[in-house]
């Protein structure tokens, strides 16, 4: 996760995540909070009672806020939130107030200007663009915080149409602890391998089976090359969410005869010993893809990856360097880049030394 001017001096640090689902900008600001206090800061994590991010960090023995309801419409609601706020910051010696949510950020920027000594900062993690209006351009702007921090520059182009006076703006990727996996394990020895033989070549798509997720084209793509001794395993953390995209996934597999080349497995505890037998990752997202953690799983794995050209996926993964950006987002442009990895041994080999070191020195809580 870069960042500069880290500070050496313990801080006290409320960060906000009013989300009421798990996804990629909750586990950012899981992480965040997680990499923060490694350095010997005092974190509190502002959340919405009983959410999965609530869970996540009491699992993560993470002290959490759960009785400010910063969603809430009701100004008498929102003022007594304000006063919380501020017997939350003096009780704990807050120093800094760091928002990933618009919803409620107006409360930090009165305490700011209450307390003197706090310091606002707010993450964008959302892959659309803020409104270009006359409140959301002065929430951004120095008046109202002391810096602003987007996930990636697509994300921070979308802020700069504003033209919101900023005073400090910085980008900073997502990060993540290095996926557990046993390094003992081969393909001989693990179920979802031992049937394959050893020249077959094995990629993986990670995720749900939304359309936007790529599964279909993935097929699409492997069946305009089924000559060559490649596998693909779709690993999904929850086959019953998308009923409908699952039968149209099986059904390409059968109209396309691909049964032998596609393994599509339910959650599995041990996803790490999995992904540390491919050969290389694929995400072929048409859409969103601003906080992509699975390409950080990838990398931390020394498994290069394969993207489409979508949300901040090309700042993420560098083209030749630690993978391929397709040139288009079309199975046949999918295609190009499976073979280029599938045959090319030694390239492959490269790209996976790198995506190591992209890991560790960008993308590791560690940096």
């Amino acid at each position: 996760m870069q960042s500069s001017n880290v500070r050496s001096k313990s801080q006290g640090i409320i960060i906000t995540i009013n989300v009421r689902w798990w996804n990629a900008e909750a586990a950012y600001a899981i992480n965040l909070t997680r990499a923060l206090t490694s350095r010997g800061n005092k974190i509190w994590l502002l959340v919405n009672k009983d959410s999965p991010v609530h869970i996540k960090a009491l699992d993560y023995n993470i002290p959490v806020i759960t009785d400010i309801e910063l969603d809430s419409f009701s100004l008498i609601k929102q003022l007594s939130n304000l006063r919380k706020i501020l017997k939350y910051i003096d009780l704990y010696k807050i120093q800094i107030i760091h928002s990933f949510k618009s919803n409620g950020s107006f409360l930090f920027s009165i305490a700011r200007y209450l307390r003197p000594q706090l310091i606002h900062i707010r993450t964008r993690g959302e892959a659309r663009p803020p409104k270009n209006h006359f409140l959301n351009r002065l929430s951004y702007e120095k008046k109202s915080c002391d810096g602003v921090i987007a996930v990636g520059n697509i994300v921070k182009t979308g802020i700069n149409k504003l033209n919101a006076k900023i005073d400090q703006f910085e980008t900073i990727y997502y990060g993540d602890s290095p996926v557990p996996y046993k390094p003992d394990l081969n393909r001989i020895n693990h179920p979802l391998f031992k049937s394959l033989g050893p020249e077959t070549i094995t990629m993986a798509l990670v995720g749900r089976t939304q359309d936007i997720k790529g599964h279909q084209i993935a097929l699409k793509a492997l069946a305009k090359i089924k000559s060559l001794k490649i596998h693909l395993f779709f690993l999904v953390k929850d086959l019953e969410e998308y009923p409908d995209e699952l039968v149209n996934i099986k059904q390409i597999i059968e109209d396309e005869e691909l049964g032998k080349q596609v393994t599509v497995t339910d959650f599995l505890p041990d996803l790490g010993d999995t992904l540390s037998l491919i050969d290389f990752g694929i995400i072929p997202s048409l859409a969103s893809e601003v906080n992509c953690r699975v390409a950080v799983e990838f990398f931390s794995l020394a498994k290069p990856v394969i993207v489409f050209p979508t949300g901040s996926l090309p700042e993420v993964v560098k083209h030749n360097l630690s993978g391929l950006v397709c040139a288009h987002k079309t199975s046949d442009s999918l295609a190009e880049s499976i073979q280029t990895l599938a045959n090319r041994c030694d390239f492959r080999a490269k790209l996976a030394e790198n995506a190591l070191l992209e890991y560790q020195n960008r993308f590791s809580l560690s940096v």
